[in-house]
């Protein structure tokens, strides 16, 4: 028997939750799979099977029907005390979730992965430009960039 305490909470719950917890108190360990509908510990969100026919029956609750019973229990702070179900809820849920490759690390289109490698030869090339041009024009065009280096410099010191 429940004491006077235990009991008013009880009455303060609301009654979806009152009529589930008479049908299927918290103290039976209800099964984590499927059993025979005639067992104590048969779980009312699982298919559990008939021994006569051998016919699985449905769930006494569908998904819908456990998902807002779990909800309503979660903001009283007693869905420990459901039977365990296939579904996952709230933080458990968001931790077991996998998510998508391309969602963690994006592949990336054509010209973004060749990105990196274009731009890192440009920037050799911009170093390397003077030695390019020298080669390309010869020894006359050498000449002329010393001129322009001693233009550059103040004349008057």
């Amino acid at each position: 028997m429940m004491s006077a305490s235990k009991k008013q909470y009880f009455q303060l719950l609301p009654d979806r939750l009152k009529s589930f917890f008479k049908k299927y108190p918290p103290s039976v360990k209800y099964s984590e799979k499927p059993t025979s509908i005639q067992a104590v510990d048969a779980n009312p969100f699982l298919a559990n099977k008939n021994p006569a026919t051998g016919k699985y029956h449905n769930p006494k609750y569908s998904l819908r029907r456990m998902s807002d019973l779990y909800k309503l229990a979660h903001q009283y702070g007693l869905q420990e005390l459901l039977p365990p179900r296939n579904k996952l809820f709230f933080q458990e849920k968001y931790d077991q979730k996998k998510f998508m490759k391309g969602v963690l690390l994006p592949k990336g289109h054509k010209h973004e992965l060749a990105q990196s490698d274009k731009m890192r030869k440009m920037q050799e090339a911009i170093r390397n430009a003077d030695e390019y041009i020298l080669e390309a024009k010869g020894r006359k065009y050498a000449r002329k960039l010393e001129k322009r280096k001693l233009g550059k410099t103040p004349s008057w010191f």
